[in-house]
């Protein structure tokens, strides 16, 4: 992590809430009994929240202390709120006995993050909350809230990113994908907590506990997605492994049915629900009758064919068994049939043919042919767009195909195959360069 890109990362984080706690003083000082003790409790309840973290997905980690700090916005709009953050921060990161470069990057963009929650909190209008302007700064505190959130994950990606050399976008979708949409819904909370401290900050203090149950709940739900995601892709490699030719062809596919799902009109949920068909499609490879077929070097005989085109069914059946795959059975069994009724395993032809199943069948097809094989070499995305054209209406649906080979799509597609042609000319260099150097992946907690 500590690379001199990251470190100007850090100090420019440094500067920034340095410059927003400046704003806070001079827009809300709040140095008064009533804020000072407010700042108090909610940094308390802050360092329960910071000893309950988890990790994110590319490393670091993330907590639930954001509750009582954003709560504190609300009930104690002000300077002292700031420093209470920053020194409730600094408790949990010196518990955690992380060194001093992640320490100073944790405790400035937490500064940063709740300075800029309480200047749009109070620019907006927002009040210390009551009984008479809980309603008027119910507005503040929603955009203040979306603020924290934004400006936290921003920063805590973007050192990822610099320190990892990742795109930003990547490592920030990774992070709070799943997770956000529970930060969100813990908004009202949030803000309840607030107003339950100013009629009695001891009852606010037996609310916290639940608080943090509900939020811990969320968090494992949250938290099994995530094992679930990385066991499918365990399965996927594991699958992959049998064939050395073919590795890293059920990432592809989903990545390209990604591109073909939206020209087929797809929702963005139907699509992600094929997508992760489209890394399933050949998991009943995993069977062992399939192993020394995927490890022949040469074409298949008719026989091993007959094998081979078993594997949609017991792809199918292996699927099936996972309750939440069950709605894509139909387009694993489907991936191989042929828009004419001459594919297989049903001889299923056009409409009848699941559509999910027709848009793995597409993927599927463009990897084959941009993928290198014994007995040719792979085709240029030009050569794939001619040859998807030529097929329509035989293997292929024949709309979505118009669609994915019109230049609003296939750019999408073309760069996809593009970047795969040039990492594998990257990876044959470096093999000729340093044959035995093995690969390193970095990342930091």
């Amino acid at each position: 992590m500590h690379t001199v890109s990251t470190k100007q990362f850090i100090s420019a984080v440094v500067a920034l809430a340095v410059i927003a706690m400046g704003v806070v003083a001079s827009l809300a000082p709040g140095f008064n009994r009533e804020t000072l003790w407010a700042a108090a409790f909610f940094a308390l309840v802050g360092i329960l929240g910071y000893a309950l973290a988890y990790q994110l997905p590319r490393g670091g980690s993330g907590n639930i202390s954001f509750i009582p700090f954003l709560s504190g916005v609300a009930a104690a709009p002000g300077l002292p709120l700031v420093f209470a953050v920053l020194l409730a921060v600094t408790c949990g990161e010196i518990v955690q006995r992380r060194d001093r470069l992640k320490v100073a990057f944790n405790v400035a963009q937490y500064s940063l993050a709740i300075s800029l929650a309480l200047v749009v909190y109070v620019t907006l209008g927002g009040k210390p909350i009551s009984a008479t302007t809980w309603g008027r700064s119910m507005l503040p505190f929603a955009v203040a809230y979306a603020t924290f959130l934004f400006s936290n994950s921003a920063a805590v990606s973007g050192v990822m990113a610099v320190s990892q050399g990742r795109s930003l976008l990547e490592i920030w979708k990774q992070n709070t994908q799943g997770a956000i949409r529970y930060d969100f819904l813990a908004l009202p909370f949030v803000y309840g907590f607030a107003f339950v401290y100013e009629k009695n900050p001891w009852l606010a203090l037996g609310v916290a506990l639940p608080l943090f149950g509900l939020r811990q709940l969320y968090k494992t739900n949250w938290q099994l997605e995530t094992i679930n995601e990385e066991l499918l892709q365990l399965m996927v490699a594991a699958i992959e492994a049998r064939d050395p030719y073919t590795s890293g062809h059920s990432r592809r596919v989903a990545q390209y049915s990604t591109v073909v799902a939206r020209a087929a009109g797809l929702s963005a949920r139907a699509a992600d629900r094929v997508k992760t068909a489209a890394l399933l499609h050949d998991v009943g490879k995993i069977h062992e009758e399939f192993a020394p077929i995927l490890r022949k070097p040469g074409r298949l005989t008719e026989d091993e064919f007959a094998i081979m085109r078993t594997h949609p069914e017991k792809g199918a059946i292996l699927v099936a068994k996972v309750t939440q795959f069950r709605d894509l059975v139909p387009a694993i069994r489907g991936h191989h049939e042929a828009w004419d009724g001459t594919g297989y395993p049903d001889r299923l032809a056009r409409d009848r043919i699941p559509l999910w199943a027709r848009v793995i069948m597409l993927a599927d097809t463009i990897d084959a042919m941009t993928t290198d094989r014994p007995y040719r070499e792979a085709l240029p995305s030009a050569s794939v767009r001619e040859e998807l054209r030529s097929q329509a209406g035989r293997q292929f649906d024949p709309q979505i195909v118009a669609e994915l080979t019109a230049d609003k799509y296939w750019t999408q597609l073309a760069s996809a195959i593009n970047a795969k042609h040039a990492a594998k000319s990257l990876d044959a260099m470096t093999d000729r360069l340093a044959p035995r150097q093995p690969r390193v992946a970095h990342s930091i907690s």
